[in-house]
């Protein structure tokens, strides 16, 4: 074996040490995704339509693990596939250009630079889905003769890369020109090529029409349609990039910082070193792959890095080609590898701080407010990493954000019912509700993507925003306000004076009627069943009514501990007066008193007839 190659070995072992070294403990949304798809849901679920392959090699990496953690089983899985994918790089220079300076050259630029590191000590897919394309170049720049077991070989890669991200069948457009340009030259080699791709085909196909009709148990086209097509359906991605957008993805890219002059020097760099106005199809084909991905990535979404890795490798070699046609280890090469060095050390410092727990605002944020709610709490959340940080980290799964009411429901009418209605349920239960400032004010994508006003949230919740109190959290948490449990609500006198229905009662035999107080329209037996209260038993209660045309003047309250189960022990009995009264109820008459009020019911009168009555407070005397 060629000096060359066992330095590709080794520097692939070497970044594969240094990935594992810096495995971030910072995790992306869609990592969270990948970690929850593997370690919640059942076998049959884990197979993604746009990376079919992943979520099994997650499943399979986490039980070699012992089934433990599945994020660092995730993450190591993709670490050695990234040093494996700087060796093959390294091993492509080595066979092409039998230079020791680009050899290193090419394993340095592309396993130092931020998004393929990054990526590399994350778990995301497309550090695989790389693997495999740096193999496809590999296979393609094979020389002669093209073998039935070349072909297969280079199947295998393509169906590897298009398993691991469905994006990649763009790789179809420059493997036609490179096929073409062989037959032209050679009509022998079309055989090899024509079982390359039908190999290809028949695998990635079998494996879609298992997973459609064998695991998911589709029986139309149109479900297997909208599964395989989910994504482009969002609405999330697609044609709203900008060149700026543009240009600070490539720029990270590279580096965390200054990515782009480091990009530039390096162009300028290749730049000086041609030779020759004529390019080589080599050349030409790598630059089509390229152009193909960058104006769909430009299209899809190109300030996010991750899909500039499939690239990397590709830009790699394409800007270290002209430097084949200097003399090894001269300005030219010396240059490259400098600033190689350069970005790599300024890479290892950002992954590493970005990679630490202690500095991820995010996680600090979920961890204060999941320390200050009670697991039945509702949080009204920003949309983003909260979203798999608090069910995750915290393991609270209770929690709406814009984006998950409009993925579940057509319109912002039918987003705001929901919404109005889970804040009920939880009172209801006796929750909290606690809701993030940057919930009631939704971001401008967040805007753009659903087509919703600024000013949509806080219209919805006008109701109960003045009842919402400031949280108190640490100074660098973001503002958060909460909406007292319904027992906190009468301790503190809340309902002392009732301008409005409070939240989370039950009506039964009334109508609510519209006007500035809670008035209701009552007929035979009604009832108003307050939400769970679980406060100490008071002394007394006061309640301040009026009732007009009903059929009698008794009413009558229950007590219980136990959630809607009233009995006649546990109640007291009161004749109306008329006009507005404040009646007050000595809770220590009852014979049987609970120690603890879980829960009243308030009967206002025994037959109501169509009468009405108001309900204008009630109050715990201290």
């Amino acid at each position: 074996m060629k000096r060359e190659y066992w330095i590709t070995i080794a520097g692939g072992l070497t970044f594969t040490i240094i990935y594992l070294l810096t495995l971030t403990e910072v995790h992306t949304f869609d990592a969270l995704s990948y970690i929850f798809d593997v370690t919640h849901k059942p076998w049959q679920e884990i197979f993604h339509p746009h990376h079919l392959a992943y979520g099994p090699v997650g499943a399979i990496a986490t039980w070699l693990a012992g089934g433990g953690d599945a994020a660092h089983a995730m993450q190591r899985v993709n670490a050695v596939a990234g040093g494996a994918g700087v060796a093959l790089c390294g091993a492509i220079a080595t066979r092409r250009w039998h230079r020791t300076d680009l050899t290193l050259l090419s394993m340095l630029a592309l396993g130092g630079s931020y998004a393929f590191w990054y990526y590399a000590v994350e778990v995301e897919v497309y550090t695989l889905a790389t693997f495999f394309l740096i193999g496809v170049i590999w296979m393609i720049d094979t020389p002669a003769p093209r073998t039935t077991r070349w072909a297969l070989g280079l199947g295998g890669m393509l169906s590897g890369a298009l398993l691991f991200h469905q994006t990649n069948v763009l790789l179809g457009i420059p493997l036609i020109i490179v096929a073409g340009t062989e037959i032209a030259q050679n009509r022998q080699v079309w055989r090899p090529w024509l079982i390359a791709a039908l190999s290809a085909s028949t695998f990635v196909i079998g494996a879609y029409t298992w997973v459609i009709v064998g695991v998911s148990g589709f029986r139309t086209s149109d479900q297997a349609r909208a599964w395989v097509l989910q994504y482009a359906n969002t609405g999330w991605w697609g044609g709203r990039g900008t060149l700026a957008d543009l240009g600070a993805g490539i720029s990270n890219t590279v580096a965390s910082l200054n990515g782009g002059f480091f990009l530039l020097i390096a162009i300028g760099v290749s730049l000086l070193a041609l030779r020759t106005r004529q390019p080589s199809h080599w050349s030409i084909w790598l630059s089509v792959w390229l152009l193909v991905y960058g104006v769909f990535f430009f299209w899809w979404e190109p300030d996010n890095i991750e899909f500039w890795i499939g690239v990397t490798p590709v830009a790699v070699l394409l800007l270290i080609t002209p430097l084949a046609n200097t003399r090894p280890w001269r300005v030219h090469s010396l240059i490259a590898l400098a600033i190689s060095l350069v970005v790599t050390s300024s890479n290892y410092g950002a992954i590493t701080l970005r990679g630490d727990a202690r500095t991820d605002l995010q996680r600090t944020i979920a961890s204060a407010v999941a320390a200050a709610s009670q697991p039945a709490d509702l949080l009204l959340i920003p949309d983003g990493l909260q979203e798999l940080y608090l069910p995750y980290y915290h393991n609270h799964a209770y929690f709406l954000s814009v984006n998950a009411l409009m993925t579940t429901h057509h319109t912002w009418a039918e987003s705001c019912s929901a919404l109005n209605a889970q804040i009920v349920q939880t009172q209801q239960a006796g929750a909290a509700v606690i809701v993030a400032a940057d919930f009631l004010t939704p971001s401008l994508v967040m805007q753009k993507r659903f087509g919703i006003a600024p000013d949509a949230v806080t219209t919805c919740m006008a109701p109960i925003l003045p009842a919402l109190t400031p949280l108190a959290l640490p100074a660098n948490i973001p503002s958060q306000r909460r909406l007292a449990t319904p027992g906190e609500q009468l301790s503190q006198g809340a309902w002392q004076t009732i301008t409005r229905a409070p939240l989370g009662w039950t009506l039964t035999n009334a109508m609510p009627l519209a006007g500035a107080n809670w008035t209701i329209q009552v007929n035979n037996d009604p009832a108003l069943v307050s939400p769970i209260l679980d406060i100490p038993m008071p002394r007394q209660l006061i309640i301040t009514m009026e009732s007009v045309a009903t059929a009698d003047q008794q009413a009558q309250l229950f007590v219980t501990n136990q959630p809607n189960q009233f009995n006649e022990a546990q109640s007291i009995h009161w004749q109306l007066q008329p006009g507005v009264q404040r009646y007050t109820l000595n809770l220590h008459d009852i014979a049987t008193l609970p120690t603890r009020l879980v829960q009243l019911r308030l009967d206002p009168v025994a037959n109501g007839a169509g009468g009405r009555v108001t309900i204008r407070g009630i109050a715990v005397v201290p």
